[in-house]
């Protein structure tokens, strides 16, 4: 008894017909995939995305003042200009102590009509004005987010 492959008709359809958007096929029954709207920044505005390392030795000064970063974080979450942030960390933590963390600097979407507002933002922070960030090799890149998941 020879055995004899079965082909899917739907092989030899065009790219177009087989093609099925928002739907992720891992099993018989296709996964439905729910991608927030993406929101456009107001006119005049653009989305940036900004990595800023911490310069060497800063780990303690950072934890003494990290409570006055975040209180000084309110006002741009508030007016949703900072869309996220947060730590890079140069390796998984083993804990949830920060105390802990191998820091690597900060990481941040905002948004802002030019590079010259973004370092403005930077350097009224906490953490440049003690000597954390190193603001002089800040990562700061013109960003266009394809999709955004809640």
């Amino acid at each position: 008894m020879a055995f004899r492959f079965r082909i899917p008709r739907r092989l030899f359809q065009p790219v177009s017909a087989r093609a099925q958007p928002n739907t992720i096929k891992f099993t018989r029954n296709p996964v439905k995939v729910q991608m927030a709207s993406i929101s456009t920044p107001p006119p005049g505005k653009f989305e940036w995305l900004v990595v800023v390392p911490d310069k060497p030795g800063t780990t303690q000064k950072r934890l003494e003042v990290r409570a006055q970063h975040f209180e000084g974080l309110k006002p741009y979450i508030e007016s949703q200009q900072f869309k996220t942030g947060g730590a890079v960390l140069k390796d998984k933590p083993e804990s949830d102590d920060p105390s802990k963390f191998d820091w690597y600097g900060s990481t941040l979407v905002l948004v802002a009509e030019s590079k010259e507002e973004v370092k403005a933002i930077l350097e009224k922070d906490i953490y440049t004005k003690s000597g954390v960030w190193d603001t002089e090799n800040a990562l700061i890149l013109a960003a266009k987010f394809a999709f955004r998941f809640p």
